[in-house]
């Protein structure tokens, strides 16, 4: 059974434009965020964040970046997340992924609340997550 603790890591974009200085502030319409732990590092610079996140029926986290490491896992609903040079992944409880730094993603819900549990690894002082252009 995987763990949460497993997941190192930034998490699906929770939110395009939040800053990991104050991830609560700032959330855009349709995504609501608890951020349950911070803690510095695991390298000088960083920050580890653990967010709960709720994402709205039929909500679009527009494509984004993260300054550092994304991990996420299912916990509710079902969506599809596309990783630029990925194939599309249908996200479904018991579903986990990790996107690497500076990675353009974006996250398409589904008809039903989805719930994710995050964990954002950060370069701290930069925002959490930048808007990006749309893959070719």
């Amino acid at each position: 059974m995987l763990s949460r603790r497993m997941f190192t890591g930034c998490a699906i974009c929770a939110a395009v434009g939040f800053v990991a200085q104050d991830v609560s502030a700032q959330a855009p319409s349709g995504i609501k965020r608890n951020v349950t732990a911070r803690k510095d590092g695991p390298i000088e610079g960083y920050e580890t964040l653990e967010v709960f996140v709720d994402i709205e029926p039929n909500f679009v986290i527009d494509w984004h970046t993260h300054p550092g490491t994304e991990a996420a896992y299912t916990l509710e609903g079902a969506g599809e997340l596309r990783v630029k040079g990925e194939e599309t992944k249908v996200l479904k409880p018991g579903f986990s992924w990790l996107t690497p730094p500076e990675t353009p993603h974006t996250l398409k819900n589904g008809s039903q609340t989805t719930k994710l549990f995050v964990t954002f690894t950060v370069q701290k002082g930069k925002p959490l997550s930048s808007p990006a252009s749309a893959p070719t």
